[in-house]
């Protein structure tokens, strides 16, 4: 059975029989805008992710080292990312729709007792999208020979009559992938987020024993073998969590329910928005093909590690919060999703923030520690960690938007996010092209990551707009602290990782320890100046977790 995190907003300053807000001893105290409950439900669902996060970043990083291993960054592993892109950024755009659109619509059903409606909701919707996903699969194998090469114009023919073959394997696993997105979706608005956080890593393990078993005799082909029976394996195990619910499969579809045509009206403009904004991705793969061999490879690793810090902790607190903002429109509460928005703004920079002055400043002994074996080359690494520099300079402002984000799907306004990412395209493409001329395959993601944070600077304006103040002091105020512990940080983290340079050499032993010495330090320097100079945000981390832990304790006595 997954775990349960349970607690409505709303029910009072100190939720459910918990104490008011304690502080710390050192005399800082979390703000008192978030209500114990609140804390308790992002501290518990946030323990779950993390920890979920770990063993599947983990196994992700595993599955990208064997990858780099048996394959490098070469002319086999660009036509496999260009078959991949397009069943991979489907999956993003289906996911992410579902959850803007079904999610506020389940929760608000269950929270008002209305529990067979939202059950057959979701039996509606889930027979529509499955109809919708297999056509669409079809459609696109079928047409392959034709737009891949669109994507990377600049490969040979050989690497590009790959990609489309690794594409039509793919495609399969986009299905299953795609219906997965609505399963989490319900799990979460149940508050059930172990097994929805522990589901990718399933899917991983079984796409490396896959690639494993058959990489010598398959070639890359054994990776989208292995990728699709991963995604299988990541919907088949997602089931369970909703035994014991009531929830009956009837295989009918009707259109006539208000919720469906509520939720077509609404899913509509996020899944063009998303494909307008997918197409800066498939442009920016375009630019890459016309760059040395091996870069389409770079970009696609570069990102992997990207998302390690955003699937650590942006998850754990966006995942929960969705589900809690949607209540709080629901029940006109605007001072709470204010309040709601503001703690998660602030509480991802004071992760965010350092977690990119580590990863800039450790970026070649890491790609070197991870990636840097058998096919993959010194060249390699120095592309990826290019490539990746810039990239990592927009992590706040990726978890900020889609935070932000979040609020105007809690509102049902899908609009005006979609039309912020259609004009942000162009700024992407045309940054992008610019920047490559004379900074390669790190012009190409300096110019994504200016055009995020025009994104999440515009989102963040136009929220203000609509609901009025939202709080931005505070919230820049705890950005420039979090900033400034991160500048005393990274001079601390320079100065180690230069002189253990000196004596260590560059292999697999001696990367290792300056990236283990770098985040000891790094993380050991930054929580003291954190706690020096009394941050709000760490007082309120160290108070979520007591709360947690007192729910816990509770819940142990009583059982």
């Amino acid at each position: 059975m997954a775990s349960e995190v349970t607690g409505i907003p709303g029910s009072g300053s100190g939720g459910a029989g918990l104490p008011a807000d304690d502080g710390l001893s050192d005399g800082v105290t979390p703000d008192p805008g978030i209500s114990a409950s609140v804390r308790v439900v992002v501290g518990r669902a946030a323990l779950v992710i993390v920890g979920a996060t770990l063993v599947g970043r983990s196994l992700g990083l595993v599955r990208d080292i064997v990858v780099a291993y048996f394959f490098g960054a070469q002319a086999q592993t660009d036509a496999f990312f260009l078959g991949y892109k397009v069943p991979y950024l489907l999956t993003l755009m289906v996911s992410g729709a579902l959850t803007a659109t079904f999610v506020p619509l389940f929760s608000y059903r269950l929270a008002t007792g209305r529990k067979k409606e939202a059950w057959d909701l979701s039996v509606n919707i889930g027979n529509i999208i499955a109809l919708i996903l297999v056509a669409v699969s079809v459609l696109l194998v079928a047409i392959a020979p034709w737009f891949i090469p669109l994507i990377g114009p600049g490969l040979d023919d050989e690497t590009t009559a790959q990609g489309v073959f690794l594409f039509r394997i793919l495609m399969i696993g986009f299905v299953f992938e795609g219906l997965a997105g609505l399963v989490v979706g319900m799990l979460n608005s149940l508050r059930r987020f172990a097994l929805a956080a522990f589901a990718p890593a399933v899917g991983t393990v079984v796409t490396l024993a896959v690639t494993v078993a058959f990489a010598a005799r398959l070639g890359i082909t054994a990776l989208a073998v292995g990728s699709v029976a991963g995604w299988v394996a990541g919907l088949v195990v997602l089931f369970p969590g909703l035994r014991g619910e009531g929830i009956r499969y009837r295989p009918r579809i009707d259109l006539r329910d208000p919720g469906v045509r509520e939720v077509g009206g609404m899913v509509w403009p996020i899944l063009i928005g998303s494909a307008v904004g997918k197409v800066s991705v498939f442009i920016i793969q375009l630019l890459g093909s016309y760059l040395e061999e091996g870069a389409i490879s770079s970009l696609n690793y570069a990102d992997k590690l990207f998302q390690l810090p955003l699937g650590l902790f942006v998850a754990g607190i966006t995942v929960p919060i969705f589900p809690l903002l949607s209540e709080q429109v629901a029940t006109k509460a605007p001072e709470r999703v204010k309040a709601t928005l503001d703690f998660a703004l602030r509480l991802m920079g004071f992760l965010l923030v350092p977690a990119t002055v580590g990863i800039i400043l450790l970026r070649y002994p890491l790609i070197g520690l991870l990636l840097e074996h058998g096919e993959f080359t010194a060249a390699d690494t120095k592309r990826t960690a290019w490539a990746l520099l810039f990239l990592c300079l927009g992590l706040y402002a990726y978890a900020g938007r889609d935070t932000v984000t979040r609020v105007f799907y809690a509102y049902h306004d899908t609009r005006t996010p979609v039309k912020i990412s259609v004009v942000t395209v162009a700024l992407t493409i045309g940054l992008a092209y610019a920047f490559m001329q004379f900074l390669g395959v790190g012009g190409l993601t300096l110019g994504m990551t200016v055009a995020l944070v025009v994104n999440f600077v515009v989102l963040m304006w136009l929220l203000r707009r609509k609901i009025g103040v939202i709080g931005l002091k505070r919230t820049a105020g705890s950005l420039l602290r979090v900033t400034g512990a991160s500048a005393v940080m990274g001079a601390v983290v320079w100065a180690v990782d230069r002189a253990l340079s000196l004596v260590v050499t560059s292999g697999l032993g001696g990367n290792a320890l300056r990236v283990a010495v770098g985040i000891v330090v790094g993380a050991g320097t930054f929580f003291l100046v954190a706690r020096l100079v009394k941050m709000r945000e760490l007082a309120e981390a160290v108070d979520m977790l007591r709360a947690v832990l007192k729910r816990s304790k509770r819940k142990d006595k009583t059982a």
